[in-house]
């Protein structure tokens, strides 16, 4: 169990690090398109992030990392590879270029383009993929399993 729950704060860890170097990238473009001289603060950027178009696409993965979250602090949630399959299976369909998802289109087009271009966006995104390389091959449909999961631990919780 204590492995598990190893690989689980690990993966967390690398996704925050991974949407931390995301939001910096993204808080210097917005800055530089819109012309602002001064740094754009905490309180301000939050609001950017929740309300504004051009982060729209972040949003996705913000979304997964609570998913995750969620699940790995449910007590009542099973551990088993079933679960870590879907978890590895929503990741890759967020991270792996070309998935089909529509979310993830959304995502990998500014993504993709921050991997090549921001060296901690890459080194972020190679910390994910070797937090996620020891779980289960998915199996599924990727964020919709997660999904179902992620229904099921809360259906418990109302009951």
């Amino acid at each position: 169990m204590a492995r598990t729950m190893n690989d689980w704060n690990a993966l967390a860890r690398a996704l925050r690090d991974l949407h931390a170097a995301l939001l910096r990238r993204a808080r210097t473009d917005h800055a530089r398109e819109h012309g602002l001289t001064q740094e754009i603060g905490p309180g301000e950027l939050l609001m950017l992030v929740t309300r504004e178009e051009s982060f729209a696409w972040l949003r996705v993965l913000s979304e997964l990392m609570t998913d995750i979250d969620y699940l790995r602090d449910d007590p009542a949630t099973a551990q088993g590879p079933e679960l870590r399959s879907a978890v590895r299976g929503a990741v890759e369909e967020l991270l792996v270029p070309g998935s089909g998802n529509a979310d993830a289109g959304a995502f990998g087009a500014r993504y993709w383009q921050y991997v090549h271009e921001d060296p901690a966006v890459a080194m972020a995104h190679g910390a994910v993929r070797q937090a996620i390389a020891a779980w289960p091959q998915p199996e599924g449909r990727g964020r919709g399993d997660l999904t179902q999961h992620r229904q099921r631990a809360a259906a418990r919780k109302r009951t």
